[in-house]
C-alpha cells in the first residue's frame, strides 16, 4: 500500500515538472542584446531615410542674401618730420676745425713760396682756395682741420682787400656773399715748411 502512494507521489511530481517546462523561460536581465545578423564582406548597408522624399511641384525656399558685414579699419599715422636747423658758418666752422688754440696777440707770419689762403663754405662745407699768399699775412689762432688732421693757421680776411688779395674770383666773392659775409671772411692757411712765423 505504501508503495503505491509512493509511485502516485513520484508520478505527479513528473507530471507537474513536464507541466512547467512549456513556459517560456523569463531573461534575469532586461538590456536589450545586439543584433547578429552577421555582415558579409563587401556589403554595405543602405542608409536609413529620415526625410520624406522631396515634392518636386513644391516652391523652392527663398534664398535670403547674405552679406558679410566687414568693419573698416582705418589706421592714422603721422608722420612728423625732424627738422633740423641748418649749421650757421660759425657751427661749421667748429665742426670743420677742431682743437683751436686763440693765440693771446695776433702773430705775423710769411710764406716762402706762393701758399694757398683757403676758406671753408659752410652752405656745403667745400673748401674754396681764394688766393695765394706770397709775403706775410696775420693769424689769430692754431687749429687742427677734421678732415686730415692737418695743422692749420687761422686768418680772417678782408673780402678784396687784405695780404695783396684785392681782385679775387667774383664766383668765390658771390658764395661768401650767399652765406652771409659781405666784408670778411674766416680762412686758413695749412701749416708747412714754407709758412713761418716772423719773429
Amino acid at each position: 500500500m505504501k508503495c503505491l502512494w509512493w509511485r502516485i507521489g513520484l508520478t505527479s511530481a513528473v507530471l507537474l515538472i513536464l507541466a512547467s517546462c512549456g513556459q517560456p523561460i523569463q531573461p534575469l536581465s532586461r538590456t536589450p542584446l545586439a543584433s547578429r545578423t552577421p555582415v558579409t564582406s563587401g556589403e554595405a548597408t543602405a542608409p536609413v531615410a529620415t526625410d520624406a522624399p522631396a515634392d518636386p511641384n513644391a516652391p523652392a525656399p527663398p534664398i535670403t542674401d547674405v552679406t558679410p558685414v566687414v568693419e573698416e579699419l582705418v589706421i592714422n599715422i603721422e608722420v612728423t618730420p625732424q627738422l633740423r636747423a641748418t649749421p650757421t658758418g660759425d657751427e661749421r666752422w667748429a665742426a670743420f676745425a677742431s682743437q683751436r688754440q686763440l693765440f693771446d696777440t695776433p702773430i705775423r707770419v710769411t710764406t716762402l713760396q706762393p701758399t694757398p689762403l683757403l676758406w671753408l663754405d659752410p652752405h656745403n662745407g667745400q673748401v674754396l682756395e681764394i688766393g695765394l699768399l706770397n709775403g706775410d699775412f696775420v693769424a689769430t689762432a692754431q687749429i687742427v682741420l677734421t678732415s686730415d688732421n692737418s695743422v692749420a693757421y687761422e686768418v680772417d680776411y678782408r673780402i678784396n682787400q687784405d695780404f695783396g688779395l684785392t681782385s679775387i674770383s667774383e664766383a668765390v666773392v658771390m658764395r661768401m656773399r650767399d652765406a652771409g659775409y659781405a666784408a670778411s671772411v674766416r680762412a686758413f692757411v695749412v701749416m708747412t715748411d714754407n709758412v713761418v712765423v716772423v719773429r
